[in-house]
């Protein structure tokens, strides 16, 4: 009598089973997997290498993709500056999206800025919540960024003309995001002459 399948085995070939794309099967090989699924501890070693053997040449199943909350997923990307809600404190984020084709695409990454350094901040809470302060005036945020470090809000270069430090944003990102000043902007640019 032949030897039934070891416990490696038996948790490798559940494993497979998981983790691959069963679609692929030929249609006689999904309805034996179907009807054997329940007792594969039933199965010799030499059944279980062959179907271990068919199972590794499928194609894994794409990885389930990240739960992006509502406030992640409408955050433009860019430089804010907001009241962090979680204690109170003036701080500077900025809000990044994976490249469109790499393994972080459709992923949102928040930082919080010290210095010239950015520190990724991971706990979820702590996230919706700097997330829902940006979302309440995002181009305020933005604005309030670059006028508070000189470098513009949404693409962090320097801003080196006075409209430019005034609204925070450089003016061909201005352009791009198509804002015009507040009137509190508005009445100041006149003031200055600017207008």
């Amino acid at each position: 009598m032949a030897a039934t399948i070891s416990d490696k085995q038996l948790s490798y070939l559940t494993a497979l089973v998981e983790e691959r794309d069963l679609s692929q099967l030929r249609e006689d090989q999904q309805a034996w997997l179907d009807a054997n699924s329940e007792n594969f501890e039933t199965l010799t070693v030499g059944q279980a290498s062959r179907v271990i053997q068919t199972l590794v040449k499928l194609p894994k199943l794409p990885k389930p993709t990240a739960i992006v909350s509502e406030a992640e997923s409408t955050v433009p990307e860019g430089y804010f500056f907001v009241v962090d809600p979680t204690d109170n404190t003036e701080k500077f984020f900025r809000v990044a999206y994976g490249k469109v084709g790499s393994r972080w695409e459709g992923k949102v990454f928040l930082s919080v800025q010290a210095s010239d350094y950015f520190y990724n901040v991971k706990d979820r809470s702590h996230r919706e919540a700097v997330f829902q302060a940006i979302l309440v005036d995002p181009v305020n945020a933005m604005n309030e960024y670059g006028i508070r470090l000189g470098r513009c809000g949404v693409c962090n270069r320097t801003l080196t003309d006075r409209d430019s430090r005034l609204r925070g944003i450089g003016p061909i990102c201005a352009a791009r995001l198509d804002s015009e000043p507040t009137g509190e902007e508005y009445d100041l640019l006149q003031e200055l002459g600017l207008l």
